[in-house]
């Protein structure tokens, strides 16, 4: 990403601040360009300070850059706590209305604008985020055409007399001559060439326009940041597909039901965040030991217990690789983008229903809730795999009862019928059950039904799921989730003798993938979010070679900066 421009929007929250930078977001996508945004917030719902960073280029955005180009300032603390960062050369906006107290270089802009005042004249007040677009619009050399259409795409649906003020508080903002349009921006950075349709999405919507493509059907959640604009996302998706969404009294209820909604027959989700998943790990369990299918979302936040639910982490890695008491097969994987996020979520129901396990989709909150231009998702039919399924002329010699739910096999795959089914009666418990799921605690039973959970997904070790970026390298970064757009990032504007990777799959572990990849690389360097570096403690305990892997780690609430990382790519490479 060599040509970018990096916006910081600011002010109080519960007034705008991150509408006013997805509408900007928008409205750039549609002109060509490609766009990152980070959103920070506090756990309250109105008051204190909020703030979007965007990055702008004319290609793919992999991480939010650490200086600013402008800041628009709707309170004194966005400029306080963020000028230090702006360039030499930068500009910050601010609202007329308030006191800024702003110590900037003789090379940087600082500019009053009438945000509030066209707000209040034209509309009303908390109208202001709509007055702050047709400034910033004309600024980054937007059209005012282009603005509108984003604005009535915003608010159209809020009504004829909402839409009419909103647009008379856009068109005195874009005329004001309080600021010109800066000319560099569009000459620093060419519109992409790229014809492809764009779109704004953030890695839950990705999570859930996933799960529909995938024939789920039902999702039971309680809500909890950063996890739950995936059930929001549900919600509205069913309304034309069908579906059912409950909002359930707490997580252990989600989990029971969506395992309920999954046993009779329908593909089934939740999703949650490190406190859910904690509630959630008796029910993770009796997915477990029932062989039930279930997906669920852990959008991970900075722990433990209430923790910082605002703040990013990757700190339910080692929870999650031993969740649940006892031993049972589950499967996590790790989406890096917000592409992987749908294409991982439709993969997740396949091998939940193919190997009969609960299966999670392990994020971060930046990349859950971080909106980005991508290319849009192109629609295509998925063809639905619900795994082994009883055959039901097989079934007619069960029409008396005692369908063996828990055959032994060869796979340790059972075939499964769903109730309702002629011949498909069987018991199903929490307890150790021989084949016909009948309580059974004989300990040759026990052995056999242990070995058969335990090594179902053994394939899936054999998958290939970590993808390397570059040229076989002397050293190797590794990362998932948000963290590797970072890496990614560094790894292009680096000289150094590096390859870049991330890992989709981190239970189980691509063993044999990891062993090669290992013994290819002088060091191989694992980026995460977490205090004791827990990817690289079970991949250093499942793989050995202690010497060759090295942790890097942070665990402020606060995501890596691309300084960082070149600074660690210089000192391993």
């Amino acid at each position: 990403m060599e040509k970018n421009y990096t916006i910081l929007i600011g002010g109080i929250q519960g007034e705008g601040v991150i509408s006013t930078g997805i509408n900007l977001m928008k409205a750039l996508s549609k002109k060509g360009y490609y766009t990152l945004g980070e959103r920070k917030f506090s756990s309250r719902i109105k008051g204190g300070n909020t703030h979007i960073i965007i990055t702008i280029s004319n290609e793919p955005v992999n991480c939010i850059e650490s200086s600013f180009d402008l800041i628009l300032a709707m309170d004194q603390e966005s400029v306080s706590e963020n000028a230090h960062r702006l360039h030499s050369k930068g500009m910050i906006l601010y609202d007329q209305a308030i006191e800024i107290e702003v110590d900037i270089e003789e090379t940087q802009q600082h500019i009053p604008l009438p945000i509030s005042q066209i707000a209040k004249d034209q509309g009303k007040l908390f109208m202001k985020n709509t007055s702050a677009i047709g400034f910033l619009g004309k600024i980054l050399g937007i059209t005012y055409q282009e603005l509108e259409r984003t604005v009535v795409e915003a608010y159209g649906a809020k009504g004829e007399e909402i839409l009419s003020r909103n647009l008379a508080v856009l068109h005195d903002s874009f005329e004001n001559d309080a600021c010109q349009k800066a000319a560099f921006f569009e000459a620093n950075i060419p519109i992409s060439g790229s014809e492809n349709s764009k779109m704004i999405m953030i890695g839950n919507e990705g999570i859930a326009l996933g799960a529909v493509m995938a024939d789920c059907r039902f999702m039971a959640g309680y809500p909890i940041t950063p996890a739950s604009d995936v059930m929001e996302n549900l919600s509205i998706f069913f309304q034309k597909t069908g579906g059912k969404i409950v909002q359930t009294e707490d997580e252990i209820s989600a989990m029971a039901m969506s395992i309920g909604a999954s046993y009779s027959g329908v593909r089934s989700m939740t999703a949650t965040s490190g406190p859910g998943m904690t509630l959630m790990g008796e029910g993770l369990g009796l997915a477990g030991m029932t062989e039930t299918p279930i997906v669920i979302v852990d959008a991970q936040r900075a722990g433990p217990s209430t923790g910082m639910p605002t703040k990013t982490e990757q700190s339910d890695i080692s929870f999650l690789y031993y969740a649940g008491h006892g031993e049972f097969s589950s499967v996590i994987l790790t989406p890096s983008s917000i592409e992987e996020c749908y294409e991982l979520t439709i993969y997740a129901f396949e091998i939940a229903d193919y190997y009969q396990c609960p299966v999670v989709i392990l994020t971060d909150l930046h990349l859950s809730l971080s909106p980005k231009t991508i290319d849009a998702i192109p629609y295509h039919n998925q063809i639905i795999n619900r795994g082994k399924l009883a055959e039901k002329e097989k079934l007619k010699d069960f029409a008396d009862g005692g369908f063996p739910r828990y055959q032994l096999t060869e796979d340790g795959i059972s075939p499964r019928a769903f109730p309702g089914t002629f011949g498909g009666q069987h018991q199903v418990t929490g307890l150790e059950h021989n084949e016909l799921g009948r309580p059974s605690d004989k300990p040759d039973n026990r052995i056999k039904m242990m070995k058969k959970r335990m090594h179902k997904t053994d394939a899936l070790k054999e998958n290939e799921e970590i993808i390397i970026e570059g040229a076989g390298r002397d050293v190797l970064f590794l990362a998932f989730g948000s963290v590797y757009g970072v890496i990614k990032e560094a790894g292009l504007r680096t000289d150094f003798s590096v390859d870049v990777a991330r890992i989709r799959q981190i239970k189980p572990l691509p063993l044999k993938q990891l062993e090669r990849i290992i013994n290819n690389y002088k060091k191989v360097v694992i980026v995460e979010e977490n205090f004791n570096g827990q990817l690289a403690q079970i991949i250093r305990q499942e793989i050995g070679q202690q010497e060759k892997i090295i942790s890097i780690t942070r665990y402020d609430g606060e995501n890596f900066t691309l300084e960082e990382i070149i600074e660690s790519m210089k000192r391993w490479c």
